[in-house]
């Protein structure tokens, strides 16, 4: 009798789960998630799709190849779990991207993404008629060809008849919400990423529409990322197989999502996003643009609340730099035993001193963003001698790495922030080896979360929060983030890393003006 009670309790548990899927647009590729109301992974998909590039300095996307992609990774999502649990679907993508569309809801030009440098002479001309102090103060982030406003006068400049056949732009995710409900809308996150979005008022700037000539009225509406765009309409239904009259959310931008699905909404926290590159993502409790420029002030997608956003670059590419260059014997032994060449470098690696014998790495394989912010820099090894080895220089690009934390979060900290909990997600937090190195420079304690691919469990956050399952976001993350494990700094090691990181400094300051020696070669 007991069993039988326990299998009908188990049949009403499962029976009454709620099913959230994500979808997270990126650069690369469209990934398809479906996680429970407990935050527990069911169903992932990934499809890829190309970065077109007509000229050498343009960087564009065919928006109907996100959409091929998310109606393929959705049905392969919808053939693996109960399709009638589901109750909501939200969004993730690429920011600043967007795609014009005329008064038929049609596909005007390719979608001119990120990666893109032809809206310089835009971007130059912004320069010329607006302050610097006034677009920080407004946008929260300095005048950059990477955001919305210069490529949309780049279109106005020399595509004119394309020009004036604009309705409505929608950015990347909202672009596939429209595909699925037929609505038009963004959210803060994105808004705050186009140089047209005034942070404090959450509202598009009419001032700086006039100033660059761009209607107000080809702007989307702009909803909280927790909000209902509208319903998956039955055509859509068909496609993807969705179920029918289910909520869209919104949703954000990856990077605040990827902040939400590590449990990151209270200023005093720091999600730290690794990948080819590494984004510290901080919340803050009011809006407070940088003075310098150096580091983007946006919204978050939780309410009332903004986060910085500052930079590092080439961190974990640093390391697949080395492998597909000097790696060789690494990926031939990992086929041969079928795992990671990562974890043959970090096996290589953890018999390393720290320190790495005197041998120093500076990440800037394409400039330097944090801490140093000098677009000449170069990647450096420095210090290498006849008894260095491969691990020697695979633990060095780990410290290295770490390195750039220590100032990135004296940054941080001069901008009134005073760090309680850092979290960290993506690529290199699956190497316990480097979760060390980086707990052991930094002196702090470095928490990793169950779920490493935080952004779309972000936007299943905020679909279970807009569609009820959820009341707020606090709930939400008691439920659904989990940290998995937690990498507390060792003193005497640390205590040796403070020493070498000061030499690693004066090493920094006596080779930097190189830099400029060599980009003039």
């Amino acid at each position: 009798m007991l069993l039988l009670l326990n299998i009908i309790l188990i049949i009403d548990i499962l029976g009454s789960m709620s099913i959230l899927v994500g979808i997270d647009i990126g650069t690369g590729g469209c990934k398809t998630v479906a996680f429970d109301d407990n935050g527990h992974l069911l169903a992932e998909a990934f499809m890829e799709y190309p970065v077109l590039h007509p000229k050498s300095n343009w960087a564009e996307q065919n928006p109907k190849d996100w959409w091929k992609a998310v109606c393929s990774t959705l049905r392969e999502i919808t053939s693996k779990v109960n399709r009638d649990d589901i109750v909501a679907v939200g969004l993730t993508s690429q920011r600043e991207a967007f795609v014009p569309l005329d008064k038929d809801g049609k596909e005007l030009y390719n979608s001119i993404i990120w990666l893109d440098s032809r809206a310089i002479p835009q971007k130059e001309k912004i320069e010329r008629i607006i302050s610097r102090e006034e677009i920080l103060k407004i946008t929260g982030v300095p005048i950059d060809y990477i955001f919305s406003a210069p490529k949309l006068l780049w279109i106005k400049e020399n595509l004119p008849k394309i020009f004036e056949k604009i309705d409505t732009i929608l950015f990347t995710k909202d672009y596939i919400a429209y595909k699925l409900c037929e609505e038009k809308a963004t959210d803060y996150t994105m808004a705050s990423r186009t140089m047209l979005f005034d942070i404090r008022k959450l509202e598009w700037s009419q001032r700086l529409c006039e100033i660059l000539g761009i209607p107000m009225d080809i702007l989307p509406p702009v909803k909280g990322s927790w909000e209902i765009v509208g319903e998956v309409t039955g055509k859509a239904s068909e496609i993807t197989g969705l179920p029918k009259g289910i909520p869209v959310i919104s949703g954000g931008g990856d990077r605040p999502c990827e902040a939400l699905g590590a449990g990151v909404i209270e200023e005093g926290e720091v999600n730290i996003g690794t990948g080819t590159g590494t984004v510290f993502e901080v919340p803050l409790s009011n809006p407070r643009p940088d003075p310098r420029g150096l580091i983007d002030c946006c919204c978050h997608v939780v309410p009332n609340t903004w986060e910085y956003e500052i930079i590092i670059n080439s961190t974990g590419e640093s390391l697949r730099w080395f492998r597909d260059n000097f790696g060789y014997e690494e990926v031939y032994k990992s086929k041969r035993l079928g795992i990671s060449p990562y974890d043959i470098f970090n096996e290589e690696a953890s018999k390393v001193e720290p320190g790495s014998g005197g041998l120093f790495y500076y990440p800037y394989l394409w400039g330097a963003r944090a801490p140093k912010f000098d677009p000449i820099a170069r990647g450096v090894f420095i210090g290498f001698t006849h008894s260095h080895r491969r691990p020697e220089f695979i633990r060095a690009i780990m410290e290295g790495v770490a390195f750039q934390y220590v100032e990135t979060i004296q940054l941080i900290e001069e901008l009134g922030v005073d760090i309680r909990r850092i979290v960290m997600t993506g690529g290199e937090a699956k190497s316990d080896l480097w979760n060390q190195i980086k707990a052991d420079v930094i002196g702090r304690t470095i928490n990793i979360p169950e779920v490493l691919d935080a952004a779309a469990l972000g936007a299943c956050i905020l679909a279970s929060i807009g569609s009820g399952v959820y009341s707020d976001f606090r709930e939400g993350i008691k439920h659904m983030v989990r940290i998995a494990r937690r990498y507390e700094p060792q003193p005497e090691v640390h205590d040796k890393y403070r020493r070498i990181y000061q030499a690693y400094q004066k090493v920094y300051e006596s080779i930097k003006d190189s830099f400029k020696i060599l980009s003039e070669v």
